[in-house]
Protein backbone atom coordinates (compact mmCIF):
# COMPACT_ATOMS: atom_id res chain seq x y z
CA UNK A 1 0.00 0.00 0.00
CA UNK A 2 1.38 3.41 -0.96
CA UNK A 3 2.14 6.22 1.45
CA UNK A 4 -0.54 8.83 2.00
CA UNK A 5 0.13 12.08 0.15
CA UNK A 6 -0.95 14.24 3.09
CA UNK A 7 -1.92 13.71 6.74
CA UNK A 8 -3.55 10.66 8.29
CA UNK A 9 -6.84 10.91 10.14
CA UNK A 10 -9.04 8.45 11.97
CA UNK A 11 -11.75 8.43 14.63
CA UNK A 12 -11.76 6.35 17.81
CA UNK A 13 -14.79 6.65 20.08
CA UNK A 14 -15.38 10.40 20.58
CA UNK A 15 -11.93 11.54 19.40
CA UNK A 16 -10.64 12.47 15.96
CA UNK A 17 -6.91 11.88 15.50
CA UNK A 18 -4.71 13.74 13.02
CA UNK A 19 -1.10 12.74 12.25
CA UNK A 20 0.77 15.38 10.25
CA UNK A 21 4.14 14.72 8.58
CA UNK A 22 4.86 18.12 6.96
CA UNK A 23 4.52 21.64 8.36
CA UNK A 24 3.06 23.07 5.15
CA UNK A 25 -0.02 20.89 5.73
CA UNK A 26 -0.88 22.52 9.06
CA UNK A 27 -3.21 25.28 7.75
CA UNK A 28 -5.42 22.65 6.05
CA UNK A 29 -5.19 20.37 9.07
CA UNK A 30 -6.41 23.25 11.23
CA UNK A 31 -9.52 23.56 9.09
CA UNK A 32 -10.06 19.82 9.26
CA UNK A 33 -9.75 19.95 13.06
CA UNK A 34 -12.42 22.67 13.18
CA UNK A 35 -14.74 20.52 11.08
CA UNK A 36 -14.30 17.60 13.48
CA UNK A 37 -15.00 19.85 16.46
CA UNK A 38 -18.22 21.06 14.86
CA UNK A 39 -19.26 17.39 14.76
CA UNK A 40 -18.85 17.28 18.54
CA UNK A 41 -15.57 15.34 18.54
CA UNK A 42 -12.46 15.87 20.60
CA UNK A 43 -9.45 16.48 18.39
CA UNK A 44 -5.92 15.24 19.01
CA UNK A 45 -2.97 15.91 16.70
CA UNK A 46 0.57 14.68 16.50
CA UNK A 47 3.33 13.83 14.06
CA UNK A 48 6.55 15.60 13.06
CA UNK A 49 4.87 18.79 11.88
CA UNK A 50 2.89 19.19 15.10
CA UNK A 51 5.99 18.58 17.22
CA UNK A 52 7.86 21.29 15.30
CA UNK A 53 5.02 23.83 15.17
CA UNK A 54 2.34 23.07 17.79
CA UNK A 55 1.20 26.71 17.89
CA UNK A 56 -0.08 26.60 14.31
CA UNK A 57 -3.17 24.59 15.22
CA UNK A 58 -6.32 25.90 16.96
CA UNK A 59 -6.17 26.09 20.77
CA UNK A 60 -8.80 23.39 21.24
CA UNK A 61 -6.61 20.73 19.59
CA UNK A 62 -4.94 18.39 22.09
CA UNK A 63 -1.30 18.01 21.14
CA UNK A 64 0.76 14.83 21.21
CA UNK A 65 0.42 11.64 23.14
CA UNK A 66 1.70 8.09 22.71
CA UNK A 67 -0.61 7.03 19.90
CA UNK A 68 0.99 4.86 17.16
CA UNK A 69 0.22 6.48 13.83
CA UNK A 70 2.69 5.04 11.32
CA UNK A 71 0.31 2.28 10.27
CA UNK A 72 -2.28 4.89 9.30
CA UNK A 73 0.23 6.42 6.86
CA UNK A 74 1.31 3.05 5.47
CA UNK A 75 0.28 -0.31 6.99
CA UNK A 76 3.43 -1.96 5.59
CA UNK A 77 5.77 0.36 7.55
CA UNK A 78 7.52 -0.09 10.88
CA UNK A 79 10.23 1.35 13.14
CA UNK A 80 12.86 -0.78 14.91
CA UNK A 81 14.70 2.25 16.33
CA UNK A 82 14.05 5.95 16.77
CA UNK A 83 16.33 8.96 16.66
CA UNK A 84 19.81 9.28 15.21
CA UNK A 85 23.44 9.77 16.24
CA UNK A 86 23.84 12.66 13.76
CA UNK A 87 22.98 16.32 14.29
CA UNK A 88 22.43 17.41 10.69
CA UNK A 89 21.10 20.97 10.66
CA UNK A 90 18.84 20.29 7.68
CA UNK A 91 17.13 17.32 9.37
CA UNK A 92 14.20 17.44 11.80
CA UNK A 93 14.98 14.10 13.47
CA UNK A 94 17.25 15.49 16.25
CA UNK A 95 14.52 17.97 17.25
CA UNK A 96 11.67 15.49 17.01
CA UNK A 97 13.15 12.21 18.23
CA UNK A 98 16.50 13.03 19.83
CA UNK A 99 19.29 10.49 20.16
CA UNK A 100 19.29 6.92 18.93
CA UNK A 101 17.10 4.44 20.81
CA UNK A 102 16.75 0.77 19.88
CA UNK A 103 13.18 -0.48 20.30
CA UNK A 104 12.74 -3.71 22.24
CA UNK A 105 9.39 -4.50 20.62
CA UNK A 106 8.39 -3.85 17.02
CA UNK A 107 6.34 -5.57 14.35
CA UNK A 108 8.30 -6.94 11.38
CA UNK A 109 7.05 -5.26 8.20
CA UNK A 110 8.72 -4.75 4.83
CA UNK A 111 9.12 -0.96 4.96
CA UNK A 112 11.59 -0.05 7.70
CA UNK A 113 11.60 3.68 8.53
CA UNK A 114 14.53 3.83 10.97
CA UNK A 115 16.47 7.06 10.66
CA UNK A 116 19.85 5.37 11.08
CA UNK A 117 19.66 1.60 11.36
CA UNK A 118 23.40 1.15 10.83
CA UNK A 119 24.12 3.22 13.97
CA UNK A 120 22.39 0.55 16.05
CA UNK A 121 24.32 -2.20 17.80
CA UNK A 122 25.26 -5.29 15.79
CA UNK A 123 22.95 -7.32 18.00
CA UNK A 124 19.99 -5.12 17.07
CA UNK A 125 20.98 -5.01 13.40
CA UNK A 126 21.24 -8.80 13.24
CA UNK A 127 17.86 -9.18 14.94
CA UNK A 128 16.30 -6.87 12.35
CA UNK A 129 17.80 -8.81 9.46
CA UNK A 130 16.73 -12.15 10.93
CA UNK A 131 13.16 -10.93 11.46
CA UNK A 132 12.87 -9.57 7.91
CA UNK A 133 14.26 -12.58 6.05
CA UNK A 134 10.82 -14.09 5.48
CA UNK A 135 9.38 -10.89 3.98
CA UNK A 136 9.24 -9.89 0.32
CA UNK A 137 10.30 -6.49 -1.02
CA UNK A 138 12.07 -5.13 2.06
CA UNK A 139 12.81 -1.40 1.82
CA UNK A 140 14.90 0.64 4.28
CA UNK A 141 12.92 3.70 3.33
CA UNK A 142 15.00 6.42 4.97
CA UNK A 143 18.25 5.18 3.47
CA UNK A 144 21.40 3.66 4.94
CA UNK A 145 24.21 5.80 6.36
CA UNK A 146 27.09 5.42 3.88
CA UNK A 147 29.57 6.54 6.55
CA UNK A 148 28.69 3.50 8.68
CA UNK A 149 28.14 0.78 6.08
CA UNK A 150 30.61 -2.11 6.36
CA UNK A 151 31.15 -5.30 4.39
CA UNK A 152 29.41 -7.13 7.25
CA UNK A 153 26.30 -4.94 6.89
CA UNK A 154 26.31 -5.36 3.11
CA UNK A 155 26.62 -9.14 3.38
CA UNK A 156 23.72 -9.42 5.79
CA UNK A 157 21.55 -7.06 3.73
CA UNK A 158 22.16 -9.34 0.76
CA UNK A 159 20.34 -12.10 2.67
CA UNK A 160 17.08 -10.16 2.35
CA UNK A 161 14.63 -9.89 -0.51
CA UNK A 162 15.55 -6.22 -0.68
CA UNK A 163 13.44 -4.15 -3.07
CA UNK A 164 16.13 -1.50 -3.27
CA UNK A 165 19.25 -0.42 -1.36
CA UNK A 166 19.08 3.30 -0.61
CA UNK A 167 21.93 5.63 0.36
CA UNK A 168 22.14 9.42 0.52
CA UNK A 169 24.73 11.96 -0.61
CA UNK A 170 23.92 15.19 1.18
CA UNK A 171 27.33 16.92 1.23
CA UNK A 172 30.16 17.13 -1.29
CA UNK A 173 32.67 16.03 1.36
CA UNK A 174 30.93 12.67 1.76
CA UNK A 175 31.90 11.47 -1.73
CA UNK A 176 34.47 8.90 -0.58
CA UNK A 177 32.02 7.41 1.93
CA UNK A 178 29.23 7.18 -0.63
CA UNK A 179 31.38 5.65 -3.35
CA UNK A 180 32.91 3.25 -0.84
CA UNK A 181 29.46 2.15 0.32
CA UNK A 182 28.32 1.64 -3.26
CA UNK A 183 31.38 -0.52 -3.83
CA UNK A 184 30.55 -2.65 -0.80
CA UNK A 185 26.98 -3.13 -1.97
CA UNK A 186 28.19 -4.09 -5.42
CA UNK A 187 30.62 -6.62 -3.94
CA UNK A 188 27.78 -8.09 -1.87
CA UNK A 189 25.83 -8.73 -5.04
CA UNK A 190 23.43 -5.78 -5.29
CA UNK A 191 22.79 -5.02 -8.98
CA UNK A 192 22.76 -1.43 -10.22
CA UNK A 193 19.02 -1.53 -10.85
CA UNK A 194 18.37 -2.10 -7.13
CA UNK A 195 20.58 0.72 -5.83
CA UNK A 196 19.30 4.25 -5.26
CA UNK A 197 20.65 7.43 -3.68
CA UNK A 198 18.92 10.48 -2.25
CA UNK A 199 20.71 13.75 -3.10
CA UNK A 200 19.91 16.84 -1.01
CA UNK A 201 19.82 19.99 -3.15
CA UNK A 202 19.28 23.66 -2.39
CA UNK A 203 20.62 23.61 1.14
CA UNK A 204 24.32 24.43 1.53
CA UNK A 205 25.42 23.79 -2.03
CA UNK A 206 25.33 25.27 -5.53
CA UNK A 207 23.76 24.02 -8.74
CA UNK A 208 27.22 22.89 -9.85
CA UNK A 209 27.71 20.90 -6.61
CA UNK A 210 24.31 19.28 -6.94
CA UNK A 211 24.84 18.40 -10.60
CA UNK A 212 28.23 16.84 -9.83
CA UNK A 213 26.71 14.54 -7.21
CA UNK A 214 23.72 13.60 -9.37
CA UNK A 215 25.73 12.95 -12.52
CA UNK A 216 28.46 11.09 -10.62
CA UNK A 217 25.90 8.69 -9.20
CA UNK A 218 24.23 8.19 -12.55
CA UNK A 219 27.62 7.56 -14.14
CA UNK A 220 28.22 4.83 -11.57
CA UNK A 221 24.97 3.16 -12.56
CA UNK A 222 22.92 4.36 -9.59
CA UNK A 223 19.59 6.11 -10.06
CA UNK A 224 19.74 9.32 -7.99
CA UNK A 225 16.72 11.13 -6.57
CA UNK A 226 16.93 14.87 -5.90
CA UNK A 227 15.46 15.98 -2.57
CA UNK A 228 14.81 19.70 -2.46
CA UNK A 229 15.60 21.22 0.92
CA UNK A 230 12.60 22.41 2.91
CA UNK A 231 13.18 24.58 6.03
CA UNK A 232 12.08 22.66 9.11
CA UNK A 233 9.16 24.96 9.95
CA UNK A 234 8.19 26.20 6.48
CA UNK A 235 4.51 26.95 5.90
CA UNK A 236 4.75 26.62 2.11
CA UNK A 237 6.41 23.77 0.27
CA UNK A 238 9.16 24.64 -2.23
CA UNK A 239 9.13 28.32 -1.29
CA UNK A 240 12.70 28.52 0.06
CA UNK A 241 15.44 29.46 -2.41
CA UNK A 242 18.99 28.97 -1.16
CA UNK A 243 21.72 31.53 -1.98
CA UNK A 244 23.31 30.66 -5.31
CA UNK A 245 20.11 29.09 -6.61
CA UNK A 246 17.03 30.45 -8.38
CA UNK A 247 13.51 29.13 -8.18
CA UNK A 248 13.79 28.12 -11.83
CA UNK A 249 16.98 26.12 -11.22
CA UNK A 250 15.47 24.31 -8.25
CA UNK A 251 12.34 23.44 -10.19
CA UNK A 252 14.36 22.15 -13.14
CA UNK A 253 16.59 20.00 -10.91
CA UNK A 254 13.63 18.68 -8.93
CA UNK A 255 11.50 17.82 -11.93
CA UNK A 256 14.25 16.11 -13.92
CA UNK A 257 15.96 14.21 -11.12
CA UNK A 258 12.76 12.96 -9.48
CA UNK A 259 11.36 11.69 -12.79
CA UNK A 260 14.51 10.25 -14.29
CA UNK A 261 12.75 7.32 -15.94
CA UNK A 262 10.70 9.83 -17.90
CA UNK A 263 13.47 12.25 -18.86
CA UNK A 264 16.72 10.26 -18.90
CA UNK A 265 16.80 10.19 -22.70
CA UNK A 266 17.29 13.99 -22.56
CA UNK A 267 20.65 15.36 -21.30
CA UNK A 268 20.04 17.44 -18.21
CA UNK A 269 21.84 20.47 -19.68
CA UNK A 270 19.23 20.57 -22.47
CA UNK A 271 16.33 20.01 -20.08
CA UNK A 272 17.56 22.79 -17.77
CA UNK A 273 18.06 25.24 -20.64
CA UNK A 274 14.56 24.58 -21.92
CA UNK A 275 13.07 24.90 -18.43
CA UNK A 276 14.83 28.18 -17.62
CA UNK A 277 13.79 29.66 -20.96
CA UNK A 278 10.20 28.70 -20.30
CA UNK A 279 10.35 30.22 -16.79
CA UNK A 280 11.75 33.50 -18.19
CA UNK A 281 8.97 33.76 -20.78
CA UNK A 282 6.36 33.20 -18.06
CA UNK A 283 7.49 36.21 -16.05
Amino acid sequence: MAWLKSWAEWIEADTAHLSVPFTWLLPRVGMRASAFRQQGLRVRAGGPAVTLCPDRLPDFVEIGGEIPALGHHNPDATFTSRGCIRQCAFCAVPRIEGGLVELAEWEPKPIVCDNNLLACSRRHFDRVIDCLKSLKGVDFNQGLDARLLTSYHAGRLAELDLAVARLSWDRMEDESHVMGALGLLREAGFPKRRTRAYVLIGYDDSPADALYRLETLRGYGVRPFAQRYQPLTTDKKDSYVSPGWTQGELRAFSRYWTQLRRFEHIPFVEFRHWGLQRAALAR
